[in-house]
């Protein structure tokens, strides 16, 4: 009998290790766990989820070159012409993350210039934060509102480092921002308050849309706005654009250099342009602006812009302006045309 027991145990031990050692040599090890990028829905296209994490990125830019020229007559010089040469390359750095405040957002972009072997540039173009309504940093605030074409030019400032408020209700948008328009600050010991202080009401039904800027600054007491009007109109968009200021100031760009003397400044210029959608890949966009200064001096310009979709992700443009300055004092009447012609590949 004790002979019998141990020969069953035996056998059982012997097939015990012998199953586990069958066992153990078909076990296959897990294969470790891959994170794919996922996109990201929520912060609109081009976005994709951070591995790892919550936050939405967007990489995206563009490399441009541009064939510039022009010829121009003016009342105390020989004809002045010229052709020359231009790159551009934009890279632009998007990000989106979802909080218990509501979204949160950044943005940057860095742009790089070549005009010749000793002429070349890198620059921060833009870069700020969001959140709330609330926007912070350097960027286009509410006088960035130019209008289709490249006819358009009303004298204005339009990028500064700024605390911006934007709200909609509907189809009515609000905002408003104080701007640093002076190198010094918004406020020095000496020189005391010099911020501007922008403002904007706008609304959009259906085709039609308008916006009003008020700008202002505090440290030289001027001002001025902005109106602009845009309406789907047959094949195209028509829009329009009206400046008017009340002196010099840190958001005015004519002051010297365009318009004589530095007690000359523009006054109001008026704009308008339709852009004619004639097939899928060309559009034709014709533009007429007109400026006056303080000092009366009178400069219209009239042009045609033509959009044209190579393919995808690649474009071209073509510009070509007429310019007519009329000077009532100092650098001389003057008359020209101008233009480039733009390839732009886009990621």
């Amino acid at each position: 009998m004790k002979t019998k027991s141990l020969l069953l145990g035996s056998a059982a031990a012997l097939f015990a290790v012998t199953g586990a050692r069958a066992a153990d040599a078909v076990i296959i090890p897990e294969p470790e766990m891959v994170e794919y990028v996922r996109v990201c829905d929520a912060a609109g296209t081009g976005y994709f989820y951070i591995p790892g994490t919550e936050t939405c990125l967007k990489i995206g830019g563009y490399v441009r070159f541009q064939i510039n020229a022009g010829n121009y007559d003016d009342e105390y010089t020989d004809s002045e012409g010229y052709v020359d040469f231009d790159t551009k390359a934009s890279l632009q750095v998007s990000s989106w993350t979802d909080s218990e405040i509501g979204p949160i957002a950044t943005f940057y972009e860095m742009v790089a210039t070549a005009n010749g072997p000793y002429d070349d540039d890198f620059d921060m173009d833009s870069a700020w934060l969001s959140v709330a309504g609330l926007k912070m940093g350097y960027f286009g605030g509410f006088l960035d509102n130019g209008i289709n074409g490249e006819t358009d030019s009303n004298g204005l400032e339009d990028k500064f480092t700024s605390i911006q408020y934007t709200g909609t209700a509907g189809g009515l948008s609000f905002g408003a921002s104080i701007d640093q328009i002076y190198d010094d600050g918004v406020w020095t010991h000496y020189d005391g308050i010099g911020f501007g202080v922008t403002g904007m009401v706008g609304f959009t039904v259906g085709g039609v849309g308008a916006t009003l800027v008020g700008f202002y600054d505090t440290f030289e007491d001027e001002g001025g706005f902005v109106a602009r009007a845009s309406a789907e109109l047959g094949m195209g968009t028509l829009q329009g654009r009206f400046t008017w200021a009340t002196g010099m100031s840190g958001y005015n760009m004519w002051e010297m250099d365009s318009w004589g003397p530095v007690t000359d400044y523009m006054e109001w210029v008026a704009e308008v342009s339709y852009a004619a959608k004639i097939n899928d890949k060309l559009t034709l966009t014709p533009g007429f602006s007109y400026a006056h200064s303080d000092g009366d001096d009178n400069l219209w310009r009239a042009g045609v812009t033509a959009d044209y979709t190579i393919a995808a992700n690649l474009a071209a443009k073509l510009s070509v302006q007429y310019e007519d300055f009329d000077d009532d004092y100092v650098t001389g009447d003057y008359n020209g045309f101008s233009g480039f012609l733009r390839f732009q590949a886009s990621f």
